[in-house]
């Protein structure tokens, strides 16, 4: 977490480089610069994929990775040394100056060294993205009510949606033009198709914006799940079918991933940490997900595997955490309320083979009218019409 002291010494950096850049700007013009990123301390989603895709096929483009030395991720990245700058160094700011091209997975991402309603502030007085082409490539798929989201509000120039509905709402809900919201595939979609199952699950929810950290304990959704992972019925419905659950908390709650191991005894359930597990390979070699309302589910369904809802607490979460959106999660797959009706659609999947139903099958075709390695491509041609 980036604290407000170092956001100070980079908009000291971001002055200087500002002014170091300003006399350069001639011999720049003819530059194309490319800054990529996904929060700057990681490299494992969208930005990542892009980046190695403009790296290696287009030559042409002058790409750097945005990432903190500290990354978990910053050790096997080592190959592109050349093309790495670190997150919120003056190199980095620099680079942030002489750009022409943005692109990130969030909406203020690492390429950006500044909160983003700072960065947006400094847009209307100085027009610091008046001459950048700034692409928002998502982590996940939107689909829920979010106004910061509406235009006006960012200063995208282009949106990769995931799916085609997405893209809709994009234009829809938020007014987007549909020449921003551009319906291409995820750029992480590319390696999804290629995997192998093993004898495992993947519970995997997401945050709630009303929990700090500091008083996760007490909450319903760290009991609940603290339940869930110690139920005897969980461990022996395991046990039974020979397979392992790998619980994956939401990035946001990893800092305190060890309280969730508190009282687990099964050897079949695994409390996974950002530093030793990639999401991705998780998704991809689990044969049944279980989560919550998080837009992971697509990744999932986009392999045509099945997923399990658990919303024990769906009116808390549309009140407090977030809007309702355009997404009905049972046209997907079974949605549970308690802890009686999800072990009970668990058993069911794990007794049939763990296949997915017809029914779930087309609403994936119906979302995903696209399903091929060539999403990295299309991102790319967006990128450079834009």
């Amino acid at each position: 977490m980036t604290s407000f002291g170092q956001y100070i010494i980079a908009m000291l950096k971001l002055t200087a480089a500002f002014f170091v850049t300003l006399f350069s700007r001639g011999k720049q013009r003819h530059r194309k610069l490319m800054l990529v990123s996904e929060m700057g301390n990681d490299a494992r989603d969208n930005g990542y994929h892009f980046f190695l895709y403009v790296l290696r096929h287009h030559p042409e483009i002058e790409v750097y990775y945005i990432i903190s030395d500290d990354s978990p991720d910053r050790p096997r990245l080592t190959e592109y040394e050349n093309h790495l700058v670190r997150y919120l160094s003056f190199r980095h700011c620099k680079l942030f100056c002489q750009a022409h091209w943005l692109v990130g997975t969030h909406l203020r991402s690492g390429h950006t060294p500044l909160p983003f309603e700072l960065a947006k502030w400094l847009n209307r007085i100085l027009h610091i993205f008046k001459h950048k082409k700034v692409v928002f490539l998502q982590h996940g798929i939107t689909k829920n009510l979010q106004s910061r989201f509406a235009f006006g509000n960012t200063f995208f120039d282009l949106i990769i949606c995931g799916a085609a509905p997405e893209a809709d709402y994009f234009v829809e809900q938020f007014h987007y033009p549909p020449a921003i919201a551009r319906y291409t595939g995820f750029c992480r979609y590319d390696k999804l198709l290629d995997f192998q199952v093993k004898r495992q699950l993947l519970l995997m929810p997401t945050w709630r914006g009303y929990i700090h950290l500091d008083q996760i304990a007490d909450s319903q959704y760290f009991k609940t799940y603290q339940a869930l992972l110690t139920e005897p019925r969980l461990a022996s419905l395991l046990e039974r079918y020979n397979i392992d659950l790998i619980f994956y908390p939401h990035h946001r709650f990893q800092p305190v991933v060890s309280k969730f191991k508190q009282g687990v005894t099964s050897s079949r359930i695994i409390i996974a940490d950002v530093a030793h597990y990639d999401v991705q390979q998780l998704l991809k070699e689990s044969a049944l997900l279980i989560t919550d309302y998080s837009s992971v589910f697509f990744d999932f369904t986009y392999m045509k595997k099945p997923v399990l809802f658990y919303q024990f607490d769906k009116d808390l979460f549309f009140s407090k955490h977030i809007g309702s959106g355009y997404v009905d999660e049972s046209a997907f797959g079974p949605v549970a309320q308690d802890v009686d009706s999800l072990l009970s659609s668990l058993e069911t999947y794990l007794y049939n083979g763990m296949l997915l139903e017809p029914s779930y099958e087309t609403t994936v075709d119906r979302f995903f009218p696209i399903r091929d390695t060539h999403n990295c491509e299309r991102v790319f041609d967006a990128v450079m019409n834009c």
